[in-house]
C-alpha cells in the first residue's frame, strides 16, 4: 500500500543520512583513514548484489547504512579544513611579515580585537590566521593590513574539573583558521578589498550600531546591539555572568538557541494575516534579519533552522518537517563537516530546533491549562527548547541554570518588543523628538531585562557549576529523550492537529 511504500522511503531516507552524519563523527573521532572509507563503500556495493540476488529488503537497507557511513568518512577525509591544516607549519615560531585581509567582521572586545587574516602574497600558500590586535586603529572588513609579528600554533584550553575540555584547535579548524598571531605591528595598506555586498551591509550595521549608542546609555546600549544586530561588544564580565546563571545569555548575542526560540514568537506581529501569509511573512522577516545583521555562519546556520520550524507548520506533518530539519542538518554537515563535533551554536541551534518540531507536539497537551494561547507557546518553546538543549549545555560547560525557566518566561516575551523598539530607535534615533520617545521606550524595555536578570541572579542557588557529564552520560540522555518522543508522538490524525500554533 501506499502509506507502506512511504514509510519504506522514510526509513532509507533516516538510515542514509544518520549513517552518513555517523560516518562524519566516527572519522573526526577515530580517524580510520580513505582505506576505510572505500572499503565501506566497495561492502556497501557487495551487499547490495547480496540483495538482488536474495531479495531480501533488510541487506538493502544495511547497504544503504554502509555507504551513507563511508560518504561521511569520505567527506572528512577530503575536506578543504584537513587539506589547509599544515600550509603555515614552516613559519610556527617565527616572526614574519604577512600581508593580508580582514575576511571576517572584526570581534570587538573591550581591550583588543580579533580579526580573521587571509594571507596573501607568501610562498607557503593562502591561510587564514587568528589575530589579537589593539582596540586601535579600528579595523574594518575588507582592509588590507600589514603584520609583524609571531606565527603560533593555536592550544587547547586546559579544562576545570567536571567541566568538558575545550578543543580550541579544532573549533576554530572548523572555520579553517589553524594559526594564531597576538598583538603584532600593524600597518592599514588599503580599504575595500572585500565583498562589497557585505562591506556595505557590515557598514549599515556600524551605523546603526552608532545611532543606538548615541541614546541609549550603558549596558542597555550593549544589550541593545546585542539582541538586535549581534554586535560583539561586552556588557562587562560580572553582568554576563549574571545573564548567564539566570539561563538568559541566549539572547545576549544573535544564537541559533535564541532564534529558535524567538522565531515562533515573530509570527506573532502578523497575526492579522492570513495563516500561509503569515508563515510566508516570518520567513521573509527571518531571511531580512539575517541579512540586516550580516549574514555570518552562526545566523546563517541558526536561520536555517528556524525557517525549518516555519516551514514545519506549512507542511502541516510534524513527520515532514523533522524529515526536513534532519536534510538540512545533513547538508550543513555535508559543507563542513567540522560543524557537527566542534561548533556548539549548530548543536544549540539543531538541538532547539528538534525540541520545537518533535519534543514540543508530546508535551503541548499538558500546558492546556495556560489561558492564555501566547503566554501558552511561550511556555511550551521555552520549556521544550531548555529540556531538550539541557544534556548539551552540561556536556559542554558544565553548568545549568535552575531558575533558567522561569526567568526565560519574565524576559522572552519583551524580546522581539526590545528587537522592534530597538530597531526604530537605530534607524530614527536622528529624528528630534521622535528619536527621543522611541528611544526612552526601548531604554525602559532593555532596563527591565537587565533588572529582571540582576534580580534573579541574586536567588540563592541560581545556578550549578562544575557538574561532571560525560559523553556516555550526554549519549543516554538524549537516547532516553528520544525513546519518550518516538513511544509519545501523537500519530493518529486527531492527534496531529496541534493547539500549538505557530
Amino acid at each position: 500500500m501506499w502509506w507502506q511504500r512511504d514509510h519504506m522511503h522514510t526509513k532509507y531516507f533516516y538510515s542514509f543520512i544518520i549513517s552518513f552524519i555517523g560516518g562524519i563523527a566516527l572519522e573526526e573521532i577515530v580517524g580510520f583513514g580513505l582505506y576505510f572509507g572505500i572499503f565501506c563503500v566497495l561492502l556497501a556495493g557487495l551487499v547490495s548484489l547480496v540483495q538482488r540476488a536474495t531479495g531480501s529488503g533488510r541487506s538493502f537497507l544495511v547497504s544503504f547504512v554502509l555507504l551513507g557511513c563511508a560518504l561521511g568518512v569520505l567527506r572528512v577525509d577530503v575536506s578543504q579544513v584537513k587539506q589547509n591544516a599544515h600550509t603555515l607549519d614552516s613559519l610556527v615560531g617565527r616572526v614574519v611579515s604577512i600581508k593580508g585581509i580582514v575576511v571576517e567582521e572584526p570581534d570587538v572586545r573591550e581591550s583588543y580585537t580579533n580579526i580573521v587574516l587571509e594571507t596573501e602574497g607568501i610562498s607557503q600558500g593562502q591561510a587564514r590566521i587568528l589575530v589579537r590586535v589593539p582596540e586601535y586603529p579600528a579595523l574594518r572588513y575588507g582592509d588590507e593590513v600589514e603584520l609583524a609579528g609571531k606565527v603560533v600554533s593555536p592550544k587547547n584550553f586546559t579544562s576545570k574539573e567536571g567541566v568538558q575540555s575545550f578543543d580550541y584547535k579544532a573549533y576554530l579548524a572548523k572555520d579553517s583558521i589553524h594559526y594564531q598571531m597576538y598583538l603584532p605591528q600593524l600597518i592599514i595598506v588599503s580599504h575595500d578589498k572585500g565583498n562589497v555586498v557585505r562591506e556595505k551591509l557590515f557598514a549599515f550595521k556600524e551605523v546603526l550600531i552608532k545611532n543606538i549608542a548615541r541614546v541609549i546609555p550603558e549596558p542597555e546600549a550593549s544589550l541593545a546591539g546585542g539582541v538586535l544586530l549581534g554586535a560583539k561588544q561586552s556588557l562587562g564580565d560580572d553582568l554576563l555572568q549574571k545573564f548567564r546563571e539566570t539561563g538568559v545569555a541566549h539572547i545576549v548575542v544573535l544564537s541559533g538557541y535564541n532564534i529558535a526560540v524567538v522565531a515562533g514568537v515573530i509570527s506573532r506581529v502578523a497575526m492579522f494575516l492570513p495563516f500561509t501569509l503569515r508563515l510566508v511573512a516570518s520567513a521573509l522577516g527571518i531571511i531580512l534579519f539575517a541579512v540586516m545583521v550580516g549574514g555570518g555562519a552562526t545566523v546563517v546556520r541558526a536561520s536555517v533552522m528556524a525557517l525549518v520550524v516555519i516551514l514545519s507548520r506549512v507542511l502541516g506533518r510534524e513527520s515532514d518537517a523533522l524529515r526536513v530539519l534532519v536534510l538540512a542538518g545533513g547538508m550543513m554537515v555535508l559543507v563542513n563537516p567540522m560543524i557537527l563535533l566542534h561548533d556548539v551554536s549548530f548543536q544549540l541551534s539543531f538541538a532547539a530546533t528538534l525540541a520545537i518540531v518533535a519534543l514540543v507536539p508530546v508535551i503541548e497537551k499538558h500546558f492546556l491549562w495556560v489561558s492564555s494561547q501566547i503566554l501558552r507557546e511561550i511556555m511550551v518553546t521555552t520549556f521544550a527548547t531548555q529540556f531538550f538543549v539541557l544534556p548539551l549545555i552540561l556536556y559542554h560547560m558544565g553548568s545549568v541554570s535552575l531558575i533558567g525557566f522561569i526567568a526565560n518566561i519574565f524576559v522572552l516575551p519583551v524580546v522581539p518588543i526590545a528587537m522592534l523598539a530597538v530597531a526604530l530607535v537605530a534607524v530614527f534615533a536622528w529624528v528630534p523628538l521622535v528619536g527621543s520617545a522611541l528611544s526612552f521606550v526601548a531604554y525602559a524595555i532593555l532596563a527591565y531585562v537587565v533588572t529582571a536578570v540582576e534580580v534573579f541572579a541574586l536567588l540563592p542557588f541560581a545556578s550549578l557549576s562544575e557538574i561532571s557529564f560525560p559523553l556516555w552520560m550526554l549519549t543516554l540522555a538524549y537516547f532516553l529523550l528520544g525513546y519518550f518522543i518516538i513511544k509519545n508522538f501523537p500519530h493518529t490524525q486527531g492527534e496531529k492537529k496541534s493547539n500549538y500554533e505557530f
